[in-house]
């Protein structure tokens, strides 16, 4: 395989050749992954530097642990695994340091669609989605960020949380039900928010 391009083999090519000693390889995932990666994070944590501290962290991660990579697994779900790990780490480190602050706005929406008004309403709602997002479990939150803003399927999330693909499914359902219920109570109609 290293007569073709690098950039046109699988990820589980690059990973077996960077865990044999050729690091090459190694950017070209990087490249390919971090922008996922970063975004994952950063649904979890909602601190941007946060979470590119913590998304380095994970590509440092599977740098030094190269040599573990089994040549039979799907890096992708070796990697969100590695991720997601990491970020539910980092919650508890800040929650023990007492450092974790009210949750911000990560990105602005502007739409020609809506006027300022509207846009002020989409924006206290996703707030409010935020906030009743970090009262989940790390688990829950988990799920719930690599379903609905990732787009992961339920097999897919089974694998990065080592569960079986009916566990996945009843934890959402709790974790939609939660985010009503929490939302409800605020006074916001859940289909303004969650699908």
């Amino acid at each position: 395989m290293m007569d073709q391009n690098p950039a046109l083999e699988s990820d589980e090519s690059l990973m077996t050749q960077v865990s044999k000693g050729n690091l090459n390889g190694f950017e070209i995932l990087v490249k390919r992954h971090q922008n996922k990666v970063y975004r994952l994070i950063l649904h979890m944590l909602h601190q941007e530097e946060e979470a590119w501290d913590v998304a380095q962290e994970v590509f440092l991660k599977i740098y030094n642990s190269r040599q573990s990579y089994a040549e039979n697994a799907k890096f992708t779900t070796w990697l969100y695994r590695i991720a997601t790990n990491a970020a539910i780490d980092r919650i508890r480190q800040l929650r023990r340091d007492q450092k974790v602050q009210g949750l911000e706005e990560h990105e602005e929406f502007v739409s020609e669609d809506h006027g300022p008004q509207d846009q002020l309403q989409i924006q206290e709602a996703r707030q409010q989605l935020e906030r009743a997002l970090a009262k989940l479990s790390e688990r829950q939150r988990g799920m719930v960020i690599m379903k609905y803003y990732e787009g992961f399927a339920v097999n897919e999330i089974a694998e990065v949380f080592d569960c079986a693909a009916g566990t996945v499914k009843a934890t959402l359902f709790q974790a939609v039900r939660n985010l009503r219920d929490h939302l409800g109570q605020l006074g916001i109609a859940d289909a303004e928010v969650i699908k």
